[in-house]
C-alpha cells in the first residue's frame, strides 16, 4: 500500500511539471518568439518533429485537427527564421540538422498519391497538370517557403549549411521535379537557382545531374513534368558562362540538349529549349551549323505540330547567323523549307512563310537570291493556289517580293524538270533490260 502511494504521488509529480520526459520541452504549444533563448532551441526542434509526419490527404476527414495544427507550426517557423541567425537558433548545429530533416521528410513524400489528395483518372495523360488538393498544398507550399527562406538567408554559416545542405539534398530536391503540380515546381526551380548561385561547390554536380536526367528523359522514360523548369535554370547558367566556351559546354550542347528535341512531347518545353539553344548560338555562331543540321538529321516527317516548332526554333538561330556560317546551311536548310511549303497540312506551310516576315531572314535570301529561289520557286507557285487563304495570301506576298527574278526561276525549274524526265527515262530503261531478260 505505501508503494502504490509513493507511485500514485510521483505519477502526479510528473502531470504537474508539464515536460514530457526527456524532451526539454517546457510548454510544447508556446510560441517560439516568446520562449525564453535557453529554452528556444529544445522548442524549435520539437517543432520541427512534429512538421516531419505526413499524413494522408486522400481522406479529407483524417486527423483534421493534427493536420491543422502542423500547418499553423509550418507558418510559425516559415516566420520565425526570418529573425537573424543568432535569434531563430540557425546558428545551432542540431536545429540546422533538425530543419534540413523536416523539409527532406516532407520533400520525399511529395509524388505520394496520399500526399497530394489528387486521385488522377484512368487514361489521363502524363503530361497534364495534377495539382495538389488544397489542404496538402499549404502545408507542402510553406515547407518550400521555408527551404526557400532558408537557402537565402544570408547570416546562416555557409560551412555549416554545407553539411546538411549536401549532394544528397540536391538529389532529393533535383528528384521532386518529377511533380506534376507546376506551382511546387516554380518554387523548386527558385530554390535550386538559388543554390546553384550560393555554393560554387555544387555547380558541377548540379550540371551534371540535370544532364544525367536529361538523357535518362531522352533514352529511356519520356515522362518527367519538371523538364521544362530545369531548362529555365540551364538557360539561366548558360548566359553565364565565359568565353571563349569550354569543351564540356560545347559537348553538353550536343549531348544533353540537342537531344531533348527527339521526344514527341517536347512541345512541353520547347520554348525553354530554343531559348538555351539561342543562348549557345550568340555565345559562338559557329555552332548554328551544328544545330541546324540536327534538326533537318531529326526532321519530325509524320509530327506535323513538331514541324512547326523546329520552323520556328529555325527563324530564331537565322536570325543571329552571319552571312560566312548561314553560307554553310543555306543549301540543306531551303531544301527542307521547301517541301515545307509544299506540306499538305496548312500550319506547315503557312509557318514557312513567315520566314519571309524576318527582316534579317529576307536579306540573307536577298545575298544569295539567284541560288535560293530556285529551290523554293515551284512550291511557292503552288502554295498561290492553295485552298487555305492564309497560304495563299502570305505566299503571294513572297512570290511579288522576287518579280526580277522569275525568268531566272523559271529557267532553273525547266531545266530541272528536264533532268528529272531524262532520269525518270534512263531509269525505265534500265528496269526494261532487266524485264526483257527474265
Amino acid at each position: 500500500m505505501g508503494s502504490a502511494a509513493r507511485a500514485g504521488t510521483a505519477g502526479k509529480g510528473v502531470v504537474k511539471s508539464g515536460k514530457r520526459p526527456g524532451s526539454g520541452v517546457g510548454d510544447a504549444n508556446a510560441a517560439l518568439k516568446d520562449a525564453s533563448p535557453a529554452e528556444r532551441p529544445n522548442l524549435f526542434m520539437h517543432k520541427l518533429r512534429l512538421c516531419s509526419k505526413g499524413y494522408d490527404f486522400s481522406d479529407p476527414e483524417a486527423d483534421t485537427a493534427a493536420k491543422e495544427r502542423k500547418r499553423t507550426t509550418l507558418l510559425e517557423i516559415c516566420e520565425f527564421i526570418n529573425a537573424p541567425a543568432k535569434i531563430c537558433c540557425l546558428a545551432s548545429e542540431n536545429v540546422l540538422s533538425a530543419l534540413f530533416n523536416m523539409v527532406t521528410a516532407n520533400l520525399l513524400t511529395l509524388n505520394e498519391p496520399t500526399t497530394n489528395g489528387v486521385e488522377m483518372q484512368q487514361g489521363s495523360e502524363e503530361e497534364e497538370p495534377a495539382l495538389f488538393c488544397e489542404a496538402a498544398y499549404n502545408h507542402m507550399e510553406l515547407v518550400m517557403e521555408i527551404l526557400l527562406r532558408l537557402v537565402t538567408k544570408g547570416d546562416t554559416d555557409a560551412k555549416m549549411m554545407k553539411r546538411f545542405l549536401n549532394t544528397k539534398f540536391v538529389s532529393t530536391v533535383l528528384s521532386c521535379f518529377t511533380s506534376r503540380d507546376p506551382r511546387l515546381r516554380e518554387y523548386l526551380k527558385t530554390i535550386l537557382h538559388r543554390v546553384y548561385g550560393r555554393f560554387m561547390a555544387y555547380r558541377l554536380y548540379i550540371r551534371n545531374s540535370i544532364t544525367h536526367i536529361f538523357a535518362h528523359f531522352t533514352y529511356e522514360d519520356p515522362r518527367h513534368a519538371g523538364i521544362g523548369e530545369l531548362l529555365e535554370i540551364l538557360g539561366s547558367i548558360i548566359n553565364g558562362f565565359a568565353l571563349p566556351l569550354k569543351d564540356e559546354h560545347r559537348l553538353f550542347l550536343e549531348k544533353s540538349l540537342l537531344p531533348l528535341h527527339k521526344p514527341s512531347n517536347v512541345a512541353a518545353y520547347h520554348p525553354q529549349l530554343c531559348y538555351c539553344i539561342v543562348q549557345f548560338v550568340e555565345k559562338d555562331e559557329q555552332l548554328a551549323e551544328k544545330v541546324i543540321n540536327h534538326l533537318l538529321k531529326w526532321w519530325p516527317h509524320t509530327n506535323s505540330a513538331k514541324q512547326v516548332l523546329f520552323l520556328g526554333e529555325i527563324e530564331e538561330i537565322v536570325e543571329i547567323t552571319g552571312e560566312n556560317e548561314f553560307k554553310k546551311i543555306m543549301l540543306p536548310l531551303f531544301h527542307r523549307v521547301a517541301k515545307c511549303l509544299e506540306s499538305k497540312h496548312f500550319q506547315v506551310a503557312e509557318r514557312a512563310l513567315c520566314l519571309w516576315q524576318s527582316s534579317q531572314i529576307v536579306e540573307h535570301i536577298k545575298e544569295h537570291a539567284l541560288t535560293l529561289l530556285p529551290i523554293v520557286y515551284s512550291a511557292l507557285k503552288k502554295d498561290c493556289q492553295h485552298w487555305h487563304q492564309s497560304v495563299k495570301d502570305l505566299a503571294e506576298q513572297v512570290y511579288q517580293m522576287y518579280d526580277e527574278y522569275v525568268e531566272h526561276c523559271e529557267g532553273a525549274l525547266q531545266q530541272t524538270e528536264t533532268a528529272r524526265a531524262q532520269d525518270d527515262a534512263s531509269r525505265k530503261k534500265r528496269w526494261g533490260k532487266f524485264g526483257g531478260s527474265i
